[in-house]
């Protein structure tokens, strides 16, 4: 009972840690559309270079997040995170200094090496202490960290640059991922849950299959998937796909909001800067307590035996949606306030993909190869962050006045946000998908035995092996 106590309170700390490093994750990015307007005075740039900055955070992102998800199939996620951390606390002090356009891309581009691999590592880490029935409001929590990041880094780092300038919000953010860096690596610890679920599966024979009784659906997802499943199955199967379409949305929305919302506050909407580092942190931090209510909500329904189809598909697919319509309305004739609210249902509604994407993941996809499939759903999702800033700056360079730029991005971003949303709804199938991809690790299995068996077959049989007379 001592044992399970603390394994439990073990379990929260790294929550909590991993919360923290989510935070920090989000700061970091952040801190460009906060800096931008200061940034563009001080170092000369145009809208276009501004949004080449924002994109170049992407160009590194994915291949990193590719590797590090492999590498976290066997080298446990504490000493990968640490790594992580201290990449981010690196490449923040050279912008303590003189800067030049070079340098901030750059730095840029180190960064996102750094963080593309963080958000897959901070779930799998998470997931590594809580089975499936009650990975919602970890999750949650892990998720909100990003949330928290963007709410805590527009009301503090625009103090520092008001009252100091845009370098010192650099300063702080690197000083802050070495402390986390040092928090981690005295208090992180490996769960065994992972451990545990490949147990089940290993002693689940045939023999003892038809002699006990089901595991319940909702609580035993894992222990019915296969130790392995080949790759290609993963990538064509439709609710990884699904999953795909929405987190590379998501993603669209993401990019957006820590490159060019700040700047949007500003030069399209007229506010100061100070009001717009405000306005930011209520766009963002609206998000919070929608996303812990739809979690718990979410794993309330799954518990009660509610498809993951419905308590975490359709859930997702309607967010998207919902985001879409959000954006679409920003480009109408409405106020500066109504617009701010659509701001935030956007942002709101389109990160829950990040909460409900990784559980669905972990849900058809067996432990040893999730890490993997969490950074390759991450990384190639992102993407959109390497697009999606860069085509808005030329929106925004190209239009007669900056309000119109950015209300001829949103109406693409809402376009394709629709598409997605449509396409997902009727992709993402988790409990069929738990069948197809078990089916075919079985064929899989099946081919190999008869690849071994054929090796080992003499090349011609004796008559009477065959049966010939």
């Amino acid at each position: 009972m001592l044992k399970e106590s603390t394994s439990r309170w073990r379990a929260w700390v790294v929550v909590a840690l991993v919360f923290l490093f989510m935070l920090i994750n989000f700061a970091d990015k952040a801190v460009i559309g906060l800096a931008a307007v200061p940034m563009m005075r001080d170092l000369g740039l145009t809208p276009e270079q501004l949004g080449l900055v924002g994109s170049s955070f992407f160009v590194l992102f994915s291949i990193s997040g590719i590797v590090f998800g492999f590498i976290a199939n066997r080298v446990k996620t504490k000493w990968l995170l640490a790594i992580l951390s201290i990449v981010w606390a690196a490449v923040q002090f050279p912008l303590v200094g003189a800067v030049s356009f070079p340098l901030l891309i750059a730095c840029r581009v180190l960064l996102g090496a750094g963080e593309g691999p963080a958000y897959a590592l901070a779930i799998h880490a998470t997931y590594k202490w809580f089975d499936n029935s009650r990975r919602n409001i970890p999750t949650a929590i892990v998720q909100q960290g990003a949330n928290m990041g963007m709410l805590v880094a527009g009301p503090c780092l625009t103090w520092l640059m008001i009252h100091y300038d845009w370098h010192a919000a650099f300063l702080a953010l690197g000083v802050v991922g070495a402390i986390w860096t040092t928090l981690w690596l005295l208090f992180g610890a490996e769960g065994t849950v992972d451990e545990s679920s490949q147990q089940d599966v290993a002693d689940a024979s045939p023999r003892s299959a038809s002699t006990s009784a089901p595991a319940p659906a909702p609580a035993r997802v894992n222990a019915r998937l296969p130790v392995r499943v080949p790759y290609r199955a993963l990538m064509c199967d439709p609710t990884l796909v699904g999953i795909f379409l929405l987190s590379f949305a998501g993603f669209l929305v993401l990019s957006l909001c820590f490159t060019w919302f700040p700047a949007y506050l500003r030069l399209g909407l007229g506010y100061s800067a100070t009001d717009a580092g405000w306005l930011f942190s209520v766009i963002v931090g609206a998000a919070i307590p929608a996303s812990l209510v739809m979690s718990w909500f979410s794993q309330y329904l799954f518990g009660k035996g509610v498809s993951s189809r419905a308590s975490r598909g359709f859930v997702t697919s309607g967010a998207i949606a919902l985001t879409a319509l959000a954006f679409l309305c920003t480009t109408t004739d409405i106020s500066a306030p109504l617009k701010i609210v659509c701001l935030t249902l956007g942002a709101g509604f389109g990160q829950l993909i990040f909460l409900f994407g990784p559980l669905m993941i972990g849900e058809v996809t067996p432990p040893a190869q999730r890490g993997a499939w969490l950074a390759i759903n991450n990384s190639v999702a992102t993407l959109a962050g390497f697009v999606a800033p860069a085509l808005m700056g030329r929106f925004v360079g190209a239009a007669h006045s900056r309000a119109a730029g950015f209300e001829h991005g949103f109406l693409l971003l809402g376009s394709v946000l629709v598409v997605a949303s449509v396409a997902a709804f009727w992709l993402i199938h988790p409990e069929r998908s738990m069948r197809r991809l078990s089916g075919a690790a079985a064929f899989a299995a099946l081919g190999d035995s008869r690849e071994r068996s054929d090796i080992h077959q003499p090349a011609c049989l004796p008559d009477e092996a065959t049966g010939a007379g």
